[in-house]
């Protein structure tokens, strides 16, 4: 019997943004879940089985995290900066996908962990191709550490 595959942790604030990142995924046929908060409280809570994640079933990490960098609370720096600092989170592969071009962003998400970061493109058929080969090499190709 073929594991279940473990979801895509999509943080983003944009309610536009989030619901077009999921299509994406969709679109591209991505056989992993993908599980969408509004900004890093949220996703902590998602990971901790905290608040409205208290009951979530299933694996206790996502195979990856999609990461907007501009949120209100929590931005996504500070989250970064906390996961990476948790052993059992620092291993999850972490994608920037941001508005951003700015090389200072770039710079920071990579020292803070970030394994990829990807500009969001402004066409919806550009976006699947990203979905497309996001869940194509992490979650397909790309092996973990077990027990994640």
């Amino acid at each position: 019997m073929k594991a279940q595959p473990r979801p895509i942790l999509v943080i983003e604030d944009d309610p536009v943004d989030r619901e077009m990142i999921e299509l994406a995924f969709k679109r591209a046929a991505v056989e992993n879940p993908v599980v969408t908060v509004s900004d890093g409280q949220e996703a902590l809570d998602y990971l901790g089985r905290k608040g409205r994640f208290g009951d979530r079933r299933g694996p206790d990490a996502p195979a990856l995290i999609v990461l907007d960098l501009d949120m209100p609370l929590m931005n996504g720096f500070e989250f970064l900066s906390l996961i990476r600092a948790q052993p059992g989170l620092a291993a999850i592969p972490v994608v920037v996908l941001t508005t951003s071009e700015y090389n200072g962003d770039l710079g920071q998400s990579y020292a803070l962990g970030a394994n990829s970061c990807i500009t969001k493109p402004g066409d919806f058929e550009q976006l699947v191709e990203i979905a497309r080969a996001i869940g194509g090499y992490w979650c397909r190709i790309n092996r973990a550490p077990e027990g994640r």
